[in-house]
């Protein structure tokens, strides 16, 4: 890893993490371990507070649940994701990237993704 690493800070807008809830609350370091991997990168990164992004592994997918999943959404993920380079915006849940895409119509990456873009 020692050949991939930056040494300057780039000048690039900071990247934001959306921590998936259940890896938050599992893992509680787990931000701060993303915020470490990619300053080894140079690279800022914000951990955002969120809650449930309201998708609930297919809870989100039921026809029954679905304005409610929509609903947990906007109190807490559509409210942080305003007025962010949704570009620069990270999850970590497979899940929580499918309810981005579903509510914003865009698709966001997964923090190893960002961090394979930066060393190719």
């Amino acid at each position: 890893m020692e050949a991939c690493k930056k040494t300057a800070q780039t000048d690039r807008l900071p990247w934001h993490l959306f921590a998936h809830c259940t890896e938050a609350t599992a893992l509680p370091g787990s931000p701060g371990q993303w915020q470490a991997i990619f300053a080894h990168f140079g690279e800022k990164l914000t951990n955002e507070s969120v809650g449930c992004c309201g998708m609930a592994g297919t809870f989100g997918h039921e026809v029954a649940r679905q304005e409610m999943s929509k609903a947990i959404y906007r109190q807490s993920w559509q409210v942080k994701l305003t007025n962010k380079n949704l570009e620069r915006c990270l999850a970590t849940g497979y899940s929580c990237r499918c309810q981005v895409k579903r509510m914003e119509q865009t698709a966001i990456k997964h923090p190893v993704q960002a961090l394979l873009e930066l060393v190719s």
